[in-house]
């Protein structure tokens, strides 16, 4: 499955900082047919040769490609309709799931659940309204026989580098990969040799930087910051217990 959200994910770790801020700025401008790259070159201050890179870094042979690309993909038009409304609710549902899907990496979703199924231990990681994917996470993974405790409050954050030891994986939801005591605690494990294994929504984040692999989910970009929906963090976690499920019958 060949989508241009699917080859964001394959290369997006293939990007520099300034690249991955490019990309983003193009998606989450919506308008993509008539966006120029002049106004991406002075609203990043970014030369032209840097945004070619990075479309280039994407397999894409020119930024108009990309363009056509993001403008075909499945049902933008609903991503670019601004009413408000329960028909345009579930559009942009269906259309981040869709998304979400389409970035979903073979190669990679093996990898995490070979990390997982050969950890010591788990440590399921969440803050906020992440919390609930942790937790119905962490039960599976428990049910599954595997080690693993979920870690949703600061302070216990704190106290996971003082067990953790290489062997040992973390496995943290965010959507902006941005949390300070989620980022202190995966300093610091990760310096002890600890596996770190991120899912973020699809952003230039620390975290994802910080992780020895990185899951990126889709979310139409929103007004409102606080409340945004935790839902494709759900669908990733979903994906990922299916594969671990899946790798281990093939094992047998």
């Amino acid at each position: 499955m060949d989508t241009v959200y699917h080859r964001i994910q394959n290369h997006y770790d293939d990007l520099s900082s300034t690249e991955q801020l490019v990309v983003d700025y193009i998606l989450n401008n919506g308008d993509f047919l008539n966006l120029k790259m002049k106004v991406i070159q002075e609203s990043l201050h970014v030369s032209a040769p840097t945004i070619v890179r990075a479309i280039k870094k994407l397999s894409y042979r020119s930024f108009t490609d990309f363009k056509y690309a993001l403008a075909n993909s499945e049902k933008q038009e609903n991503e670019l309709n601004p009413e408000e409304s329960y028909e345009a609710l579930i559009d942009s549902i269906s259309s981040d799931f869709s998304r979400t899907i389409d970035m979903m990496d073979k190669e990679k979703l093996y990898a995490i659940a070979t990390v997982i199924l050969q950890s010591h231990r788990i440590f399921c990681v969440g803050i906020g309204s992440s919390v609930s994917v942790v937790n119905s996470l962490n039960r599976k993974l428990k049910q599954f026989g595997l080690w693993s405790n979920d870690y949703t409050e600061a302070a216990p954050f704190r106290d996971i580098a003082d067990i953790a030891s290489k062997g040992d994986c973390l496995l943290i939801f965010s959507l902006s990969g941005k949390e300070e005591q989620i980022l202190e605690s995966v300093a610091k494990n990760k310096a002890k040799g600890v596996t770190i294994i991120s899912v973020t929504g699809f952003s230039n984040n620390p975290l994802a930087g910080l992780s020895d692999i990185s899951l990126l989910t889709y979310q139409t970009p929103q007004k409102r910051t606080k409340l945004r929906s935790r839902l494709m963090l759900s669908v990733a976690a979903e994906i990922i217990f299916e594969t671990i499920l899946l790798q281990k019958n093939e094992e047998k």
